[in-house]
This record gives C-alpha cells, sequence and structure tokens, in this order.
C-alpha cells in the first residue's frame, strides 16, 4: 500500500473529508494537497509526515510499514474514534499524561462537577437553589476549596474565569448553607 493509500485510509476510517482532514494537521495544509497525495501526484516530505503522524496520534512508521494501523481502528470503540478526530480532546489527553495520580483524581472530579452542572438548567449565574441537600453543599464546598488551595493545579478554560466561578460559587453555596 502506498504512502498516499494509507494517508486515504487513515482518512476515512476516522471518518473525514479531506478537507476536514487537512484542517486537523498542525500548521497551514491546503486540502487539494490531500488529494494529491492519495492520488500519488505528489508525495509527501517527512516533516509532513510527521506532523500528520503527530495530529492524528499515529506512529509515523504508519507509512511506511506493511501492516496498517487502520485495520486495528476498526477494533476501536466509536468514542476513542472519536477522540482520535477531535484535535483539543487529543491535546487533553496528552496534558493528562503529565499529571500524577493526586491532580489526575481531582482533575476526574472537576470534571464530574462540571458534567453534573452542566446538566441543570440555569437561568442565571447565581440562581438560588433550595434544593440542595446539606450533604450535597458541603461535596461541593469541599470539592471547590481543594482547587483554590491547589494552586498548582492547570484547569482549562481561562484560568483567572474558572477561579472567580468557583470563589463565586463557594460564597454562594457557604452563603446558602449558613442559613
Amino acid at each position: 500500500m502506498s504512502i498516499g493509500e494509507k494517508l486515504r485510509s487513515l482518512r476515512k476510517k476516522l471518518g473525514l473529508t479531506q478537507k476536514e482532514f487537512a484542517s486537523r494537521i498542525k500548521g497551514k495544509v491546503d486540502y487539494t494537497y490531500i488529494g494529491k497525495v492519495e492520488r500519488g501526484e505528489q508525495y509527501p516530505s517527512v516533516k509532513m509526515l510527521e506532523r500528520i503522524a503527530k495530529s492524528f496520534s499515529v506512529p509515523l512508521s504508519y507509512f511506511f510499514e506493511e501492516e496498517s494501523i487502520t485495520g486495528l481502528l476498526e477494533l476501536f470503540p466509536e468514542d476513542i474514534k472519536n477522540l482520535l478526530k477531535d484535535r483539543r480532546r487529543q491535546k487533553l489527553l496528552r496534558a493528562s499524561e503529565r499529571l500524577d495520580e493526586r491532580d489526575l483524581s481531582l482533575l476526574l472530579r472537576i470534571i464530574d462537577v462540571l458534567v453534573r452542572t452542566r446538566k441543570e438548567p440555569a437561568s442565571g449565574i447565581l440562581e438560588e437553589r433550595t434544593e440542595y441537600s446539606t450533604g450535597e453543599k458541603d461535596e461541593l464546598i469541599s470539592r471547590i476549596r481543594e482547587v483554590l488551595a491547589s494552586p498548582g493545579v492547570t484547569v482549562s478554560v481561562e484560568e483567572s474565569w474558572v477561579r472567580k466561578a468557583f470563589q463565586i460559587a463557594l460564597s454562594t453555596l457557604e452563603g446558602e448553607n449558613s442559613k
């Protein structure tokens, strides 16, 4: 299988168009270039292959080996395939490799809180909620304090905004808790 055929095979396994595939490669790559490589009209440099490999989390050797990694993609569950398609999620996974167990546990709890609060409709940022149980409030306060007490923890979006949101939530919950 040629490099172009392997490129096409990888792109199709990921369910991407040439334009989507090109846009996910770090640096500027025109989708017509991808088409030319796939058709064997142009050969990519090793530097370009490195950029493609890194962007889609495949080893550089994929383009030169006879055995294809795209066959292995078929074995992955759909959610793992989706991770390979999304550059931000790949970046999050790579960043998580640098965390120790304590920080990873904390990050997972933060994600859990974000997911749970997203599911709850909010009419405003400081919407009063009387339906929090005391235990639920105490747990939320404890989690927020833990994040605020750990200055080395990196919390996505914009750290100052996230910290401010945690401070507002903490003061709101503490105020409700003392009523």
